[in-house]
Protein backbone atom coordinates (compact mmCIF):
# COMPACT_ATOMS: atom_id res chain seq x y z
CA UNK A 1 0.00 0.00 0.00
CA UNK A 2 1.47 3.39 -1.06
CA UNK A 3 1.83 5.49 2.52
CA UNK A 4 1.29 8.71 0.93
CA UNK A 5 -2.24 7.24 -0.62
CA UNK A 6 -2.90 5.98 2.51
CA UNK A 7 -2.07 9.44 4.78
CA UNK A 8 -3.99 11.23 2.23
CA UNK A 9 -7.49 9.13 3.10
CA UNK A 10 -6.71 8.65 6.56
CA UNK A 11 -6.61 12.37 6.64
CA UNK A 12 -9.82 12.80 5.38
CA UNK A 13 -11.40 10.47 7.86
CA UNK A 14 -9.57 12.08 10.43
CA UNK A 15 -10.95 15.61 9.29
CA UNK A 16 -14.54 14.68 9.30
CA UNK A 17 -14.12 13.20 13.01
CA UNK A 18 -13.24 16.98 14.43
CA UNK A 19 -16.06 18.58 11.81
CA UNK A 20 -18.74 20.57 13.73
CA UNK A 21 -21.08 21.43 10.41
CA UNK A 22 -22.60 20.09 7.70
CA UNK A 23 -19.99 21.67 5.57
CA UNK A 24 -17.11 20.40 7.02
CA UNK A 25 -18.65 16.59 7.45
CA UNK A 26 -19.43 16.43 3.64
CA UNK A 27 -16.63 18.23 2.85
CA UNK A 28 -15.05 15.21 0.90
CA UNK A 29 -18.69 13.24 -0.83
CA UNK A 30 -19.57 13.28 -4.24
CA UNK A 31 -22.94 14.08 -4.99
CA UNK A 32 -23.94 10.41 -5.18
CA UNK A 33 -22.25 9.27 -1.54
CA UNK A 34 -24.65 7.28 0.19
CA UNK A 35 -24.69 7.78 4.39
CA UNK A 36 -25.95 5.23 6.41
CA UNK A 37 -26.62 7.47 9.99
CA UNK A 38 -26.30 5.80 13.10
CA UNK A 39 -29.91 7.43 13.70
CA UNK A 40 -32.40 5.96 11.88
CA UNK A 41 -31.59 7.85 8.20
CA UNK A 42 -30.19 6.96 4.83
CA UNK A 43 -29.42 9.84 2.49
CA UNK A 44 -28.09 10.21 -0.89
CA UNK A 45 -25.88 13.27 -2.01
CA UNK A 46 -24.77 16.01 0.37
CA UNK A 47 -27.80 18.73 0.68
CA UNK A 48 -30.40 16.37 2.87
CA UNK A 49 -27.06 14.81 4.69
CA UNK A 50 -25.93 18.80 5.72
CA UNK A 51 -29.15 19.42 7.25
CA UNK A 52 -29.36 16.18 9.06
CA UNK A 53 -25.60 17.15 10.33
CA UNK A 54 -26.33 20.99 11.23
CA UNK A 55 -29.46 20.11 13.09
CA UNK A 56 -27.61 17.73 14.77
CA UNK A 57 -24.48 19.30 15.88
CA UNK A 58 -26.88 22.45 16.61
CA UNK A 59 -28.13 20.66 19.54
CA UNK A 60 -24.47 20.26 21.16
CA UNK A 61 -21.99 22.71 22.37
CA UNK A 62 -19.36 19.81 21.65
CA UNK A 63 -18.86 16.54 19.87
CA UNK A 64 -15.10 15.58 20.54
CA UNK A 65 -14.43 12.32 18.78
CA UNK A 66 -11.37 10.04 18.88
CA UNK A 67 -10.35 7.52 16.93
CA UNK A 68 -9.04 4.55 18.80
CA UNK A 69 -8.30 2.17 15.51
CA UNK A 70 -8.17 2.38 12.16
CA UNK A 71 -8.11 -0.11 9.35
CA UNK A 72 -7.31 1.21 5.59
CA UNK A 73 -7.21 -0.69 2.54
CA UNK A 74 -6.53 0.59 -0.98
CA UNK A 75 -6.46 -0.88 -4.27
CA UNK A 76 -5.50 1.06 -7.10
CA UNK A 77 -8.50 4.34 -7.13
CA UNK A 78 -10.36 2.39 -4.17
CA UNK A 79 -9.87 2.20 -0.09
CA UNK A 80 -11.92 1.03 2.75
CA UNK A 81 -11.70 2.59 6.19
CA UNK A 82 -12.89 1.00 9.04
CA UNK A 83 -12.56 3.18 12.38
CA UNK A 84 -13.65 1.98 16.10
CA UNK A 85 -14.39 5.88 17.41
CA UNK A 86 -15.09 7.07 20.81
CA UNK A 87 -17.68 10.47 20.79
CA UNK A 88 -18.56 12.42 23.78
CA UNK A 89 -20.98 14.79 23.37
CA UNK A 90 -22.24 18.19 25.39
CA UNK A 91 -25.55 19.40 24.73
CA UNK A 92 -26.86 22.91 24.84
CA UNK A 93 -28.74 21.98 28.38
CA UNK A 94 -25.05 20.86 29.61
CA UNK A 95 -25.76 17.00 29.08
CA UNK A 96 -22.89 14.56 28.41
CA UNK A 97 -22.82 11.75 26.60
CA UNK A 98 -20.64 8.88 25.70
CA UNK A 99 -20.72 6.37 22.67
CA UNK A 100 -18.77 3.79 20.88
CA UNK A 101 -19.00 3.87 17.54
CA UNK A 102 -17.79 2.08 14.08
CA UNK A 103 -17.45 3.85 11.15
CA UNK A 104 -17.43 2.28 7.12
CA UNK A 105 -16.29 4.49 4.95
CA UNK A 106 -15.56 3.83 0.94
CA UNK A 107 -13.33 6.37 -0.94
CA UNK A 108 -12.74 6.56 -4.72
CA UNK A 109 -9.89 8.52 -6.64
CA UNK A 110 -11.83 10.80 -8.96
CA UNK A 111 -10.04 13.20 -11.10
CA UNK A 112 -6.93 12.60 -8.94
CA UNK A 113 -9.09 13.20 -5.79
CA UNK A 114 -10.53 11.06 -2.89
CA UNK A 115 -13.84 11.19 -2.31
CA UNK A 116 -16.08 8.96 0.11
CA UNK A 117 -18.80 7.39 -2.35
CA UNK A 118 -20.17 5.39 0.90
CA UNK A 119 -20.30 6.14 4.81
CA UNK A 120 -21.83 4.00 7.14
CA UNK A 121 -22.28 4.61 10.87
CA UNK A 122 -23.04 2.78 13.95
CA UNK A 123 -23.68 2.61 17.56
CA UNK A 124 -21.92 0.02 19.44
CA UNK A 125 -23.44 0.08 23.16
CA UNK A 126 -21.76 -1.83 25.85
CA UNK A 127 -18.62 -2.58 23.45
CA UNK A 128 -14.89 -2.08 24.52
CA UNK A 129 -13.93 -0.89 20.92
CA UNK A 130 -11.17 -3.55 20.62
CA UNK A 131 -11.32 -5.83 17.25
CA UNK A 132 -10.57 -9.16 18.36
CA UNK A 133 -8.02 -10.50 16.03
Amino acid sequence: MNNEEKNIVEGIIREGAKSFSGDESTKHWTDDTIWFDAAPVATKGIEKAKKIFDDAFGSLTSCDVEILDMRTFINGNSALVCSVQKWVTVSKDNQEASFMMRQTDYLEKRNGEWKIIHEHTSMADGWDGKIEE
